[in-house]
């Protein structure tokens, strides 16, 4: 039985306690719909790693606290085979900044004192850093008991933070920027090692002043039980009354960050030619687009109701090519969506209306085309050039990208990677404690 949490590990007895002991830290986990997390946690454990899962009251997208769960009780569970152990917070998913700071600040507080019987007794801690706040239970951890920690940053601090509409001018952003900064650059100079999703997000983050040595770029896989390549959903064209034409395709959240008015805008230069522009999803920016279109009499642009996961290899397969677009902004020169990975996992062909590592990914693996973000002209010429070329040329695009994926970003190539920085770090806090032993002889 694991003496903190009662609950007893995979692989247990004396072959058991040799493997490193890993504290991953994450404010959300399932049941919230984050699956990134998870799988996470599962390749460490499928790593030889022993892992508790330290995580907060699930209540996220919602803010809403999910049934069978209570904001203010510690809970053990397995999800998966992975032991979880939850920390009370102050759940909210609002736009109201306020409130969106004490959930954060909550779950840190929580996690430190409240899950403190997982830390202490770890080898090194995983902290999954989205929000930037979970660090705190690291650096506390750090202080109190000498525990390393590798710092996973999923999305940087404080640019995100404002870039996506939170305390973007005035005062309190004058307040806040230099305080996250301040504090984003602590959870750096504390962690034994941080990871970063691309080589983008890695450069800024050197620029930022983390020793090269000290930061390595892990990225993010895909769900690979299921984006993988998959016979075409032949039903999806017909339900659209198309046969032979060029189709281009965009699955995914309609939000401002997408920037998807570009590709509607791009279609009305493209009305001599049988090209269709299919919308996967729903998001905040759809109504506004699917008036664009109308006002525009864009017969060639279809919106679709957002898909299973399960679905979407297949409803990807129905066209021709996948759109990944993001709007021109210096933070989105290092964020690789991870649409990019299950597209190219899926074996589909990519166009990349998008700045910085996304586009770098495409061009890299002989995916696909490019084109600049921002720039609805541009993407039309992109869009003619690739109509132009015989499927069979698109379909070997594809599996470039599938060679590529499977060659860099998979969870196998990954989760490795990973692995070995963690048990590099949990080696020196079991040299350390060895020593303490020893001294104590």
């Amino acid at each position: 039985m694991s003496p903190d949490t009662g609950i007893p590990h995979a692989g247990g007895g004396a072959e058991g306690q040799a493997r490193p002991r890993v504290a991953f830290v994450t404010q959300w986990f399932a049941p919230e719909p984050n699956n990134t997390p998870v799988w996470i946690a599962k390749s460490l454990m499928e790593q030889d790693l022993r892992v508790d899962v330290l995580t907060g009251v699930p209540n996220y997208p919602t803010g809403v606290v999910h049934d069978g769960y209570s904001r203010w009780r510690r809970t053990r569970e397995i999800h998966q085979g992975i032991p979880v152990r939850r920390v009370p917070l102050y759940p909210s998913h609002d736009q109201s900044a306020v409130r969106r700071v004490v959930n954060y600040a909550s779950y840190a507080a929580s996690a430190a004192t409240m899950g403190a019987s997982v830390l202490r007794s770890a080898d090194v801690a995983v902290i999954y850093s989205t929000p930037a706040t979970a660090a705190a239970a690291g650096m506390f951890a750090r202080l109190r008991w000498g525990l390393p920690y590798v710092l996973m940053v999923m999305d940087v601090w404080p640019d995100s933070v404002f870039a996506t509409g939170f305390l973007t001018a005035g005062a309190k952003r004058r307040i806040a920027e230099p305080v996250l900064t301040w504090y984003t650059e602590q959870t750096y100079r504390w962690a034994n090692h941080v990871t970063a999703t691309s080589p983008g997000m890695r450069d800024a983050l050197v620029s930022r002043g983390v020793p090269e040595d000290k930061v390595s770029v892990v990225y993010t896989w895909t769900d690979e039980k299921v984006m993988r390549p998959s016979e075409p959903d032949l039903q999806l064209r017909a339900s659209l009354g198309l046969s032979s034409e060029f189709v281009l395709m965009y699955g995914g959240n309609h939000g401002a960050a997408q920037n998807l008015d570009v590709a509607v805008r791009a279609m009305d230069e493209l009305r001599d030619l049988p090209i269709h522009l299919v919308l996967v999803g729903d998001g905040i920016e759809k109504a506004r687009l699917r008036s664009l279109a109308s006002g525009l009499d864009l017969r060639s642009v279809h919106f679709l109701d957002p898909v299973e996961p399960e679905q979407m290899p297949g409803v990807m397969a129905a066209a021709d090519m996948q759109l990944v677009a993001l709007a021109d902004e210096e933070l989105f020169r290092f964020t690789l969506p991870s649409k990019v990975q299950s597209i190219l996992a899926c074996a589909q062909p990519i166009l990349t209306c998008a700045p910085g590592d996304a586009a770098r990914v495409a061009h890299e693996a002989g995916a696909g085309f490019s084109s600049s973000p921002g720039d609805p002209h541009q993407l039309a010429k992109t869009i003619r050039q690739a109509a132009e070329l015989p499927r069979a040329e698109l379909r070997s695009m594809g599996q470039a990208g599938h060679t590529y994926y499977r060659s860099r970003l998979s969870e196998e190539i990954n989760a490795r990677a990973l692995a070995d920085i963690v048990r590099a770090s949990a080696g020196r806090r079991r040299r350390a404690r060895g020593g303490e032993t020893r001294g104590a002889r």
